[in-house]
């Protein structure tokens, strides 16, 4: 087999990066008979002397030598690069078509990118050895006639496709044997020649395989009582009541319902009581503007439960010229109280009681300043209740 430098180059760079990889394939030898006798007449016409002599060729059958690098694409489609040389006799006619009896050297060497389309392909992959395609492809014939002294004196280089039908034999994983019917027709001379080959092949990494299906892992049946889960016993808001039952859902979870799923109202007393102290000038009854926010207060908290009442209780110091004098300042210093919460913040009268006590009862020394000034004074009780309906709660006494 003679191969020229490119074709040498060309396996020696592929082949190399490509041998550790799944699905590339070299076919070393491919063995065949090429089959030209139908286009002698268009060979004729074409390979025309290079001197002039008007003496024309023809090139005989012969045998086939190549080889081929290839990749797969999928399973049961691959590429190849091939590259083959026919080496026969040429025939020389005359001007007039006559042959002459001379017999050249005629050497006809092919390049071509091939796609090797499995039949598989189009009805599924199967692991039967025997692998039908078909091929098509294209790529460049070079036609050259020598003399006996190794002069070139006609040739041609045309475009040529490439079609056909062939079988591959699975011996093993690795190797392979092939077989084909090959018809190649020029483009540029509208021509067609033919071509049976065989030869072997070698996949280099082991053949692409299929992508299948993994059947998801079957579980040993284990029977396992079924829960049910009946809508109607779901308790969403966890009071106790399956909500198919519970006419107030969404009660939160701290609250005592009943068995319809409601609240549990609950009465709570709320008790007041809270003090006021004012202080007054010496024989004065009037109000400082210092105890009027404490007064507010006062009516603001008796305003809150309705049904509480004050006690005001009016004092004096043992200043004035009698017993009487003190006892009348007194009661008047528990009415200027009284009139406060009454005239200015709407407290019924009916809710107040006043009471003078005169000297009578000193809470200080009224033999010093400091003393008489502390006598000098109102203080009232303020008491009362209110009830109030609320949710109960777990963690509520209940009185």
């Amino acid at each position: 087999m003679k191969l020229n430098k490119i074709a040498l180059a060309l396996f020696a760079v592929t082949a190399a990066p490509l041998a550790a990889n799944a699905g590339v394939t070299i076919s070393p030898v491919l063995l065949g008979y090429h089959y030209s006798e139908g286009a002698d007449d268009d060979q004729a016409d074409l390979l025309k002397d290079y001197s002039g002599n008007g003496n024309s060729y023809y090139k005989e059958d012969g045998l086939y030598t190549g080889a081929a690098l290839g990749i797969e694409l999928t399973p049961s489609t691959q590429f190849q690069v091939e590259y083959g040389v026919s080496n026969t006799d040429a025939i020389t006619t005359d001007a007039g078509g006559n042959d002459l009896g001379d017999s050249y050297d005629a050497e006809q060497e092919m390049i071509s990118g091939n796609f090797l389309v499995g039949f598989e392909e189009f009805s599924g992959y199967t692991e039967n050895a025997f692998k039908p395609y078909m091929l098509v492809g294209a790529g460049q014939s070079d036609i050259e006639i020598e003399d006996e002294d190794g002069n070139k004196v006609s040739g041609t280089k045309d475009t040529i496709g490439n079609l056909g039908l062939g079988a591959m034999y699975r011996i093993n994983d690795a190797l392979s044997l092939r077989g084909e019917a090959r018809a190649i027709h020029n483009f540029d001379n509208n021509w067609w020649e033919g071509m049976a080959l065989a030869g072997l092949e070698v996949v280099l990494g082991g053949h692409l395989k299929p992508t299948v299906a993994v059947p998801p892992v079957v579980e040993p049946d284990v029977y396992v009582p079924p829960v049910v889960v009946v809508e109607e016993d779901v308790d969403s808001d966890g009071d106790g009541v399956v909500d198919s039952l519970d006419a107030c859902p969404g009660t939160p979870m701290n609250v005592v319902v009943d068995e319809r799923g409601c609240p549990i109202p609950v009465d709570i007393t709320d008790e007041l009581k809270m003090e006021l102290r004012v202080f007054f000038d010496n024989d004065k009854s009037n109000i400082k503007a210092q105890y009027q926010p404490e007064i507010a207060k006062v009516a603001e908290k008796m305003r809150e439960y309705p049904n509480s009442t004050a006690r005001i209780e009016g004092h004096a110091s043992k200043t004035g010229p009698s017993a009487r004098y003190n006892q009348r300042l007194s009661e008047a210093r528990a009415v200027a109280v009284k009139s406060m919460l009454t005239n200015e913040f709407g407290i019924a009268p009916n809710r107040l009681s006043t009471v003078g006590y005169g000297y009578d009862r000193p809470i200080a020394d009224n033999d010093t300043e400091e003393g008489r000034a502390m006598n000098r004074r109102v203080y009232a009780i303020i008491t009362g209740d209110k009830t109030m309906t609320v949710e109960q709660t777990k963690d509520m006494v209940v009185q």
